[in-house]
């Protein structure tokens, strides 16, 4: 069951790179695009950053069945603030 996206605006290109250390760090996960999917210990991912609206969706599409998607979304959001990207 995917858990609900999430959005966030002012992702600038100083700022992307940030985010994609964080994911790496955090999940594991390799973002190497402005947009796919991948996955890593049971966890499923799917991003879309937009440069030109500076823009970035993120999703957790899969996880394992004892982690709610609250708790995946949680930290998330965490992470995003520590970044300091503002949610949409």
């Amino acid at each position: 069951m995917a858990c609900e996206p999430l959005s966030y605006s002012g992702v600038d290109a100083s700022k992307w790179p940030s985010v994609q250390d964080a994911v790496s760090r955090e999940y594991g996960i390799l973002i190497a695009s402005d947009r796919g999917e991948a996955s890593k210990r049971g966890f499923k991912l799917k991003w879309t950053y937009e440069p030109s609206a500076q823009t970035l969706r993120i999703q957790c599409l899969s996880k394992p069945f004892f982690v709610p998607c609250e708790t995946v979304n949680n930290r998330i959001k965490r992470t995003a603030e520590e970044l300091g990207l503002t949610s949409v």
